[in-house]
């Protein structure tokens, strides 16, 4: 399961009409994958990019607003990747390929045409179908209060940049028969509340709902919630990394371990911390004239940098000829936050001595 081992999430108890539900489609040779297998697929990314690529820092912050700490961070990562695009189990969506959209009726999910659902189509973009369906799968199957689920629902509903405004889910609520075709609401309901159940449930987060419901996430936690969505489901939506396979084995752990020899994402930035003296960090780093000798400022500038107690910024001022690119080159080794952090950024503001005036 992918929660616990980062392999994909099993979909053999699904029923018929919740396999033929899809969720990407190529118009030149016609290749599709179903949503079960892009739900996989981006919970499997997000395993992975939670495993070896995000900054501690990031999982710290995440982890921190969470009654069970780190595992329920990387869960709950898991799992809101792998409902991220729920809201494909639509008509507005499903009705855009007229075959797919045949494949899905013959199992009971009716719907209409694009041309009949005409411009009211827009009114239901998946990731405001999204945010709705999650809403009310945690509020009628899990006792949520509304309130309560925007945090996650947000997430979900703002995976394609802007999270939905109120004005739209008011529109979305006036037209519920692009959420569930008029005539099979029920078998609609059933196949949204399967996949969601399925994830729910492969994901290991059924037993963390209730301690979640009573969690206020922070902003900054469900931006990088947000984020990690948006990369999972970048990479996972991508041919050259996850080939659109309809039948694929669902338990494959060949399929994320290919796509990530393929991807050669970095590892986070790791750098050991240097214990050397001032002058013999920058006799290693700079190719120095051997009579050159270590300036003041750049000496207390890599000082000031060992001693932060917390992330911060270093501005150093110094006359002309000083010297201060140097030091702000080693402080981003020499800072004990740096690791943490998977980075550092240095920002030279330079003199124009024609206006008399700095400039970046």
């Amino acid at each position: 399961m992918t929660s616990s081992g980062g392999s994909f999430l099993s979909t053999d108890d699904l029923s018929d009409a919740a396999r033929q539900v899809w969720a990407k489609h190529n118009q030149d040779d016609k290749a599709w994958l179903p949503l079960r297998r892009h739900m996989a697929d981006s919970a499997a990314v997000a395993g992975r990019l939670w495993d070896t690529w995000l900054p501690s820092q990031v999982r710290e912050l995440i982890s921190t607003a969470l009654p069970g700490g780190a595992a329920d961070a990387r869960k709950l990562a898991v799992w809101i990747s792998a409902v991220h695009d729920c809201g494909k189990a639509t008509p507005a969506f499903a009705c855009q390929v007229d075959g797919l959209a045949d494949k899905m009726r013959r199992e009971g999910l009716t719907m209409p045409t694009g041309r009949q659902l005409g411009e009211d189509r827009k009114l239901a973009p998946h990731g405001l179908a999204g945010h709705v369906l999650l809403r009310d799968w945690l509020v009628e199957r899990h006792g949520w209060r509304v309130p309560d689920t925007h945090q996650l629902t947000a997430i979900v509903g703002g995976h394609h940049g802007v999270p939905p405004s109120n004005s739209a889910i008011k529109d979305l609520a006036d037209h519920p028969e692009l959420l569930r075709a008029r005539g099979s609401e029920t078998v609609w309901s059933q196949v949204q509340n399967e996949l969601l159940d399925w994830t729910a449930n492969e994901c290991e987060v059924l037993d963390r709902l209730p301690q979640w419901a009573k969690v206020k996430l922070p902003q900054p936690a469900q931006v990088l919630l947000s984020a990690l969505v948006i990369v999972s489901d970048w990479i996972a939506s991508s041919r050259d990394y996850f080939p659109y396979t309809a039948d694929a084995s669902p338990t494959d752990p060949d399929r994320l371990d290919n796509a990530w020899a393929a991807l050669k994402l970095p590892r986070p930035w790791q750098p050991v911390l240097p214990q050397e003296s001032v002058p013999d960090l920058f006799a290693s780093r700079f190719d120095l004239p051997s009579d050159a000798t270590v300036r003041p400022v750049q000496e207390e500038t890599v000082r000031a940098a060992r001693e932060m107690r917390a992330p911060g910024m270093v501005i150093v001022e110094a006359p002309m000829g000083e010297g201060k690119p140097r030091p702000l080159s080693r402080r981003s080794r020499s800072s004990p936050h740096a690791p943490a952090r998977a980075g550092v950024s240095s920002r030279y503001r330079p003199w124009l001595p024609e206006t008399r005036c700095s400039g970046g």
